[in-house]
């Protein structure tokens, strides 16, 4: 018995339903024109009517942020492309950049100076806690010889140590072994400039009488 009415309730609230959308559908495309047919069908009719609409706009609004999200995460991905691409094209731009500058800097260098020269590039730094070297990419085919002094447009670097035929090993002014002689601009004193070993150079067998002050110039004076 109580199944029975289980079931009868069942089909009651399925009717009504049925008859709900049915008649939403009708009320939509105009297929009925009195009022009489509203006051009859729609009025008892009203609450079911309000919970389906109700359900329908839930799914309608799950939808478009459904949609929404998914648009806002297709933008994102296309603006973090576009960051990351920006991003490569500016590091290109400063490289580009600083190395016109330095072409620069060695137009004006060899404009100074009138020995020939021979620009090259570092390829290599040496990895001894012993030998502060570097490697360049020019060797004796392009006329490089032991003992050519290696200049940038800030100064002396140091001088040719080994030569092949496609690279040269440069040893850096900081080296202990290097010593360049040299003298001190403002005054004119005369001395011998030696490598350290951490970075640094000193300003050896200067006369104690001279007058030398913090700030002062040193230039080499050959190699």
């Amino acid at each position: 018995m109580v199944d029975l009415r289980k079931r009868r309730g069942a089909l009651v609230i399925i009717s009504l339903v049925l008859c709900t959308v049915v008649l939403i559908v009708l009320q939509i495309s105009g297929r009925y024109g009195g009022d009489e047919l509203h006051n009859v069908g729609l009025r008892p009719l009203s609450p079911w009517q309000r919970a389906l609409h109700r359900i329908i706009d839930s799914i309608d609004s799950v939808f478009k942020n459904h949609v929404l999200l998914v648009n806002l995460k297709e933008e994102n991905r296309h603006i973090q492309e576009e960051v990351r691409r920006l991003k490569r094209e500016n590091a290109d731009l400063r490289e580009s950049t600083q190395t016109l500058e330095r072409l620069q800097r060695l137009l004006l260098l060899k404009a100074k100076v009138p020995a020939p020269m021979i620009a090259a590039e570092v390829v290599a730094y040496s990895p001894s806690a012993w030998f502060r070297t570097i490697v360049i990419n020019k060797g004796q085919r392009d006329g490089v010889r032991k003992g050519l002094p290696v200049m940038t447009w800030e100064g002396v670097v140091g001088k040719v140590m080994r030569i092949s035929s496609t690279s040269s090993v440069i040893l850096l002014v900081i080296d202990r072994n290097s010593s360049v002689d040299c003298l001190v601009q403002r005054t004119r004193t005369r001395g011998i400039l030696e490598g350290e070993g951490g970075g640094r150079c000193f300003l050896r067998y200067v006369p104690r009488t001279e007058d030398i002050q913090v700030g002062d110039h040193i230039v080499t004076s050959g190699l």
